[in-house]
C-alpha cells in the first residue's frame, strides 16, 4: 500500500530526534495534501520542537532510571533492616515512629506486622527516664550521635529491659528533622557480668579465707607452744613478751579486716586535700626521723578540693607513707607531690627505697601479698578499695634500686563558693 497516495500526502517535513548521548529515538515529521506548503520557518520549528522532545524524553528516562534505583535502594536498605539482630527506629522531632525494623518488634514483643509508625514512642517503649529523654533531645538539638549502655526501654506488656542503644540526627538539607535509633537487648550481657562479679567475690572469699587461716594460725601456733612450754614448768616471764607480740599481731590482722569488711560509705563532703596530707605528715614525721627518713612535700597547685570521706583518705595516705617509710630502714627520702592534672587531683607519693620487682607490682593490693617481713597487705588493699569508692585511681610504677611511686588520682570539686 502506498500510504502518501492513501493519505494524500505531497509535502512531508521531518527531523530526526535524538537522545542526548547521539543516539536516534525516532522521527518528528509533518505532513500536508498541499505540494511545496511547508517553508524554511517550519522547518526551524520542527527542529525546536525536536530539541525540546529530546529533552523531555531523557528527562523522563531519567527519572524512570532514578525511580527504579530509587526501589532498589529502598529495597535493599529495607532487606538490610530486617536482616539486623538489633532493633532499628527512626523518630521525629515530635516523637513519633517513623519507621522499624522487625527486630525492634521482636526485642519489644509486639506481633510480627504490627503498625507502630505514627505512633508516640514514649508512650510504646521509651520510658519516662530523663536520662534518656535528655540523650533524645540532645541529638535532636545539636545533631551529635550519642552511645549510652545504661538506658531501658519497655516491652509490650511494660517489663522493663535493659539496652544499649545510639541516636543519630536525620537531616533534610541542613535542618535536622529527626533522629534514628539503634538498640539492642542487654539483659543477657547485665547476667554475664554479675555471675562473673559474684564469682570473682567467691574467689576473692575464697583467698581471704585461706588467707586469715594462714596469718592467725601461725602466731596461735606460737602462743599454744609458749603455753605448753609454761604448763610443762618453764619461766613464764621468758614468753609474756613473745605470746603478747603474737596477739597484738593477731589484733592487727582482725582490725584490718573488719575496716575492709566494713562497708566504705563515702560521706559526701568536699575538702582541700593538702590540709589531709599536712595533717598526715605531722602525724608520721617522728617515725619517718627516728628511722633518717626525710618527707618533702611540694604543693604545685593551691586550693584543691575533692568530694568525699577525709578520714578514709586520710587513712590512705597513713598506709601509703607509713609503707614508704617502712621501706626505707636504713634511712632516704619520700617525695610527696601535689597537683592538678585535667578534672582530676593527682598525688605521688615516691620514696628512693629498694623498689620493687616488675613481676611483683601487680600483686600489690592482694590480701595477704607484702613486701614487709611482717605485713598482711591488707592496708594497701583497704586503700586501694577506698580511691575506687571515691571515683579515683592508684597507679605503681617501681624498679629495683629505683624506688617506688604510687600515683593517686581522684576526680577534683569545683565551687564557686570554695574557690571564693
Amino acid at each position: 500500500m502506498d500510504i502518501t497516495k492513501e493519505l494524500d500526502i505531497k509535502s512531508f517535513l521531518g527531523v530526526p530526534i535524538f537522545h542526548a548521548n547521539g543516539k536516534l529515538f525516532g522521527n518528528l515529521c509533518c505532513f500536508d495534501s498541499e505540494t511545496y506548503s511547508f517553508s524554511e520557518e517550519d522547518a526551524k520549528l520542527l527542529q525546536t520542537m525536536a530539541a525540546f522532545l529530546t529533552y523531555v524524553i531523557d528527562l523522563e528516562q531519567d527519572h524512570s532510571q532514578a525511580m527504579i534505583d530509587f526501589e532498589k535502594l529502598f529495597h535493599q536498605s529495607e532487606l538490610v533492616l530486617s536482616s539486623l539482630s538489633e532493633g532499628v527506629f527512626g523518630l521525629n522531632v515530635e516523637g513519633e515512629i517513623t519507621f522499624c525494623n522487625p527486630s525492634t518488634l521482636s526485642i519489644l514483643d509486639y506481633e510480627e506486622g504490627e503498625k507502630l509508625v505514627g505512633r508516640s514512642a514514649s508512650q510504646e517503649f521509651l520510658i519516662e527516664d530523663e536520662k534518656v529523654a535528655a540523650v533524645f533531645g540532645e541529638t535532636v538539638k545539636d545533631g551529635v550521635t550519642r552511645t549510652r549502655k545504661d538506658g531501658y526501654f519497655k516491652k509490650k506488656n511494660q517489663q522493663l529491659i535493659p539496652v544499649e542503644y545510639t541516636t543519630k540526627a536525620i537531616y533534610d538539607s541542613a535542618n535536622i528533622v529527626g533522629t534514628v535509633v539503634t538498640f539492642k537487648d542487654i539483659t543477657e550481657q547485665k547476667q554475664s557480668e554479675e555471675i562473673i562479679l559474684k564469682s570473682e567475690k567467691l574467689s576473692l572469699a575464697g583467698q581471704l579465707a585461706a588467707g586469715i587461716a594462714h596469718e592467725i594460725r601461725n602466731p596461735l601456733t606460737a602462743i599454744k607452744g609458749f603455753l605448753q612450754m609454761i604448763d610443762a614448768g618453764y619461766q613464764k616471764d621468758a614468753y609474756i613478751k613473745i605470746m603478747s607480740s603474737e596477739l597484738e599481731r593477731i589484733e592487727l590482722i582482725v582490725s584490718e579486716l573488719l575496716l575492709l569488711a566494713k562497708p566504705q560509705d563515702v560521706m559526701h563532703a568536699p575538702f582541700e586535700i593538702a590540709s589531709i596530707l599536712d595533717e598526715v605528715i605531722s602525724i608520721l614525721n617522728t617515725q619517718a626521723l627516728l628511722t633518717n627518713v626525710e618527707i618533702a612535700f611540694t604543693k604545685r597547685t593551691e586550693g584543691l578540693f575533692i568530694k568525699g570521706d577525709s578520714n578514709q583518705i586520710k587513712q590512705v595516705f597513713i598506709n601509703l607513707i607509713k609503707n614508704a617509710i617502712e621501706a626505707l630502714a636504713s634511712g632516704g627520702q619520700i617525695e610527696i607531690d601535689l597537683l592538678e592534672e585535667g578534672s582530676n587531683v593527682v598525688i605521688y607519693v615516691k620514696d628512693n627505697g629498694e623498689g620493687i620487682p616488675e613481676d611483683k607490682i601487680a600483686e600489690l593490693g592482694q590480701p595477704f601479698y607484702s613486701t614487709k617481713e611482717e605485713g598482711t597487705g591488707l592496708g594497701l588493699m583497704v586503700s586501694f578499695n577506698i580511691i575506687q569508692n571515691h571515683h579515683g585511681s592508684i597507679n605503681v610504677k617501681s624498679a629495683p634500686t629505683k624506688g617506688t611511686t604510687f600515683e593517686i588520682k581522684i576526680p577534683m570539686y569545683k565551687a564557686k563558693a570554695l574557690a571564693n
